[in-house]
């Protein structure tokens, strides 16, 4: 029998189960109280917390998503931290209903489609279900022990399909494995959905997708979320994707259908590498290309954004601090 404890949010009266070897932010999702996460490995910070009873074991000692001060304080991340008894932790926030609950399942890769030079889509069958909203990411465990986050690429769908585009990391332990140690057929555990940066479909304005690398797999599930709506006619969608050279990019063909139910999509290449634009790209970083197109238009839209740090973090500067854009309509999951 697996071994449960017990953790409690004081001051709320929330309770919920932990099992062995889960973490306090995975128990917690799945059990539909929603902690405030993006990245869920380490490195935002967002699931910061305080441990007032109790014993956790940590997962990841020097997360970078704890300051010196947070350590100082004795903060701990949700994320790393796997209770080893009932617990009793303070938050720094109310939680809410969580809008989607996390599983474990097996799923066996079954195809493996290759997109440029240095970038790959993966497709998994799932052993129960493929439930999750656009936008969202799994974490995808490897025999080795080794996890990684990566985003769907695709719809939530009855077929039990998780497709998920990554792009190789020179030196990278999960992208190596996944490029070059996993064959079709051979299974991994997958758990999810989880992220906040999920399309919103009650959301009315124009929307507009930045994607820079393999971010480009979460900002095509959004443009395919935003297209199976039953308004999709009357929506109008951005499609921004970066690079470092005209190599790197890769336009997916299931834009070409959302793009006959969108009233429109525009699709927009930068490529940051001095000289290699071709006609039809943006020479400069991505951020740069969104702010050059959209101009005065630039607060007239929601935004998601998926992609390196360094790029999202320059996105954020550009629209609000710059932009004026109010910063919940900019909507992007951190990651290191």
């Amino acid at each position: 029998m697996t071994t449960e404890h017990h953790v409690l949010l004081r001051g709320t009266g929330v309770r919920f189960p932990c099992a062995e070897g889960d973490t306090l932010l995975r128990a917690a999702l799945r059990a539909g109280v929603g902690l405030s996460y993006e990245c869920n490995s380490g490195a935002c910070g967002s699931c910061r917390y305080e441990l007032l009873e109790g014993d956790v074991r940590t997962r990841w000692a020097d997360a970078p998503g704890l300051s010196a001060r947070d350590r100082r304080k004795g903060r701990r991340l949700a994320c790393q931290s796997e209770p080893a008894s009932d617990c009793v932790v303070d938050l720094s926030s109310v939680p809410e209903p969580a809008p989607h609950r996390p599983i474990r399942q097996r799923a066996r890769l079954r195809e493996v489609h290759r997109l440029t030079h240095d970038m790959a889509e993966f497709v998994f069958v799932a052993e129960k279900h493929a439930a999750f909203s656009a936008g969202q990411y799994a974490m995808l465990g490897f025999p080795s022990g080794i996890e990684r986050a990566y985003s769907m690429s695709n719809l939530g769908n009855c077929r039990r399909e998780w497709k998920f585009v990554v792009k190789r990391s020179p030196g990278g332990k999960a992208t190596s494995i996944l490029f070059d140690g996993l064959d079709l057929g051979e299974t991994i555990e997958l758990d999810g959905p989880y992220g906040q940066a999920y399309y919103r479909a009650g959301d009315d304005r124009d929307i507009v997708c930045v994607a820079g690398g393999s971010g480009l797999g979460a900002m095509a599930s959004v443009v395919l979320g935003a297209a199976a709506q039953a308004d999709a006619a009357e929506r109008t969608v951005h499609l921004f994707c970066g690079g470092r050279a005209p190599r790197d990019l890769h336009i997916p063909e299931a834009m070409a259908m959302a793009g006959r139910r969108l009233r429109a999509l525009h699709v927009h290449t930068a490529v940051s590498e001095p000289g290699s634009a071709d006609s039809g790209s943006h020479q400069g970083f991505v951020h740069e290309a969104v702010v050059a197109k959209l101009g005065e238009a630039l607060t007239d839209f929601t935004y998601y954004a998926a992609g390196p740090p360094a790029m999202t973090d320059a996105l954020a500067r550009a629209l609000v601090l710059e932009g004026g854009l109010a910063a919940d309509r900019l909507h992007f999951d951190r990651f290191s």
